[in-house]
């Protein structure tokens, strides 16, 4: 899109000048128009359209823009004017940029929902609450509902990465120690004891050992460790082999409690959101088939969509996806028995949302003392090597004296 930079003439006659990215000249003259300014003189440069270098947009900037423009709405604002004053607030620059097209193409006559759409930044569950919104003359609501929708999401994903960086760190902690004294320190104290002289009882030659053997493959350590993250990376990446790779990892302890979480979170929370908004389960099934990213979650979408064409409940197509656990396929029957499955799956995203929260903290509590006692018990193994050699050591330094 080429990038206009323009000089205007203001209602009190001063000169303003600005840059901004339009369609054509039609929609740079609209645009200042609206703000009550003239069109003086104009130049056009072509933009480099790189994805990489568009920059990012968060998904808590999305929801806060949603939220200031459900507040205007419902003040009573025009949509345009709303966009127009949100477009002067906003700090990031892409952002900034895409509303200004989607109030171009709002004034081209095209829908909020197509307008949001072609700025690629709204994830499909949020561009059908527009729609919805937009034919409801409920756009005040919808918009919230958005927001308040991706500020859940966002915080499901930082506190699963809470959740997940945290033993990683404390790993890699510990490997970055052991590393050290098997390749620097040990090494050297073992090679004194060797020249000394020192009978070395079975404790340190079993330490030796480890350290030797260790020692000999210090040069295809580094290689074997940058092979398996590639293939862990090839795995998790590649269509063929992800569907694989994330039930392997659902089977982790640790890693796999926190996913089965994170997904049901997410279902759970997509589902009663877009129920909420009176989307039909066949249309819902597909949104959400769309708002996931992994071809797993994907895949039992699908099988559960493909269930219920051919006649089954709801309940029973969860059964048959192992993911989901005996209470959410008995609340979902409930649900659907008395007609509140709204209600049911508003309970099952709450109870996930605050399982998350909890598994957090838990894991924090539970797993600091469990790695000091493991770091603990290697290191202790290691004294208990050294400290032989070290009173042999000292007993001939004593003789010899």
């Amino acid at each position: 899109m080429p990038l206009y930079k323009y000089s205007a003439l203001t209602q009190e006659g001063s000169i303003v000048k600005g840059e901004g990215e339009f369609e054509n000249l039609q929609e740079l003259y609209a645009s200042l128009q609206r703000e009550g300014l003239t069109l003086i003189n104009y130049s056009v440069k072509k933009t480099l359209s790189l994805p990489f270098l568009r920059g990012r947009v968060k998904r808590r900037e999305l929801a806060e823009f949603l939220h200031q423009l459900s507040f205007l709405i419902k003040s009573g604002i025009p949509l345009i004017t709303a966009l127009d004053d949100l477009e002067k607030e906003i700090k990031n620059p892409l952002l900034r940029s895409e509303v200004r097209k989607i109030k171009n193409a709002l004034t081209r006559g095209e829908t909020l929902r197509e307008a949001f759409e072609k700025t690629k930044l709204f994830p499909p569950v949020v561009l059908s609450l527009i729609q919805i919104g937009e034919e409801s003359g409920t756009l005040d609501k919808t918009t919230e509902e958005a927001s308040q929708h991706l500020y859940r999401i966002d915080e499901i994903i930082s506190q699963t990465k809470r959740a997940l960086i945290y033993p990683i760190f404390v790993l890699l902690a510990m490997f970055g120690a052991l590393s050290f004294w098997i390749f620097y320190v040990l090494p050297k104290l073992l090679q004194t004891f060797k020249e000394m002289g020192v009978k070395l009882p079975l404790p340190t030659l079993i330490l030796m050992k480890v350290v030797n053997f260790f020692l000999s493959i210090k040069f295809y350590l580094p290689i074997g460790i940058v092979f398996l993250i590639v293939a862990i990376v090839f795995l998790n990446k590649h269509p063929k082999t992800q569907i694989f790779f994330e039930k392997l990892l659902l089977k982790m302890p640790i890693f796999g409690r926190i996913r089965r979480l994170n997904f049901l979170a997410f279902f759970f929370e997509h589902f009663a959101l877009l129920l909420s908004a009176g989307i039909d389960l066949l249309r819902l099934l597909k949104l959400m088939k769309e708002s996931f990213h992994r071809l797993y979650h994907k895949k039992i979408v699908e099988n559960i969509e493909n269930s219920i064409l051919s006649g089954e409940s709801l309940a029973f197509a969860l059964k048959k996806e192992n993911i989901f656990r005996p209470l959410d396929i008995r609340m979902v029957s409930v649900g659907e028995a008395t007609g509140r499955l709204e209600e049911q799956m508003k309970m099952l995203s709450n109870f996930y949302y605050t399982e998350v929260q909890n598994l957090v903290d838990t894991l924090t509590k539970i797993l600091e003392p469990a790695v000091l006692a493991i770091a603990g018990l290697i290191f202790l193994i290691i004294i208990i090597a050294l400290i032989g050699p070290i009173y042999e050591l000292i007993s001939q330094m004593g003789k010899a004296s």
